[in-house]
């Protein structure tokens, strides 16, 4: 293993409510280790402090580094209120999960849709849908105003609302023979018979920590974006989301510009192309006052943090 005792680094984060993600990285901006853990979204995980420390000291360990050689730290982390970095006594949390680092470590904590909107528009005025865990539709504007949907009390939903969508219509028996194969894999996934035993069990989640159950909604996702060209009943939510998503978008477009915007994408969900063409779709089918166009990401969220 080559060793790097007494070479300063960066360490970047990307911590969302179902991964946590850690890098270090040389000066030159040479990758020198990485490490992934579980989520460490406070909102999603009960033990979100210890997932995050410990995937840090994961990725310390994986490159033989020592904490002290650190140059700085940069996190994007779910649950950081955008506009506000770490220091900000609303988001005093973050800072206690990295307690370990030397406290002469420069650090820099800002919300993960706003790391990912770094990555992906490298500093350009634009606008990231974050879609995943959980989701945000955050623009930053020339002047570095960070403003997101929710600003306009808007929320499109995530991976677990597009469940969420797709079990209710089933619940109302608007599922169709196409749809057949999709409903047997969302049975089986709750060990339902039927549909009535699939209401039971819904029911019974209610004794169940909610974060846990969160979880569980989510990730279900995955079978909806995988029948997305099959199942009707697929593709109606999934194109419900990304009507939501586009309307979000259109809300924030005017901040960034006065002609066009580019719209880059984040997470397992906004990513797929089952959504992500969807919500091209929907982009163009119900355009704004400005032009939003799907811009190609040019670095991931964790590169985005560094």
């Amino acid at each position: 293993m080559e060793r790097h005792a007494g070479r300063p680094f960066i360490i970047a984060v990307d911590a969302g409510g179902t991964h946590t993600r850690v890098a270090c990285f040389g000066l030159d901006g040479c990758l020198i280790a990485t490490a992934s853990g579980a989520g460490g979204s406070p909102f999603h995980n009960a033990d979100a402090a210890n997932a995050v420390a410990d995937t840090v000291t994961a990725c310390l360990r994986s490159g033989d580094l020592d904490a002290t050689d650190a140059a700085s730290l940069a996190a994007g982390m779910a649950e950081i209120r955008p506009g506000r970095g770490g220091d900000d006594e609303t988001n005093a949390w973050a800072a206690t999960y990295f307690s370990a680092l030397p406290a002469s470590c420069p650090r820099v904590i800002v919300n993960d849709a706003v790391a990912a909107h770094r990555g992906a528009l490298l500093g350009r005025a634009g606008i990231i849908v974050v879609a995943g865990t959980g989701s945000m539709i955050l623009a930053i504007t020339d002047d570095g105003r960070e403003v997101d949907s929710g600003r306009f009390e808007h929320y499109a939903g995530a991976a677990r609302h597009l469940v969420n969508d797709a079990m209710q219509l089933i619940l109302l028996g608007a599922d169709r023979p196409a749809d057949a194969e999709l409903v047997a894999a969302v049975l089986a996934y709750w060990d339902a018979a039927d549909v009535d035993a699939l209401r039971t069990v819904v029911l019974g989640l209610e004794r169940r920590d909610r974060r846990e159950v969160m979880q569980r909604y989510g990730r279900l996702a995955p079978a909806i974006t995988a029948a997305a060209d099959t199942s009707p009943l697929a593709d109606r939510v999934l194109r419900d989301l990304a009507r939501k998503t586009a309307r979000g978008v259109h809300v924030l477009s005017p901040l960034v510009s006065e002609t066009q915007t580019p719209v880059a994408l984040a997470g397992a969900l906004a990513t797929h192309p089952a959504f992500r063409n969807r919500l091209a779709d929907a982009l163009r089918d119900e355009p704004g006052a400005v032009q939003a166009t799907i811009a190609a990401p040019s670095l991931d969220p964790l590169r985005g943090a560094a």
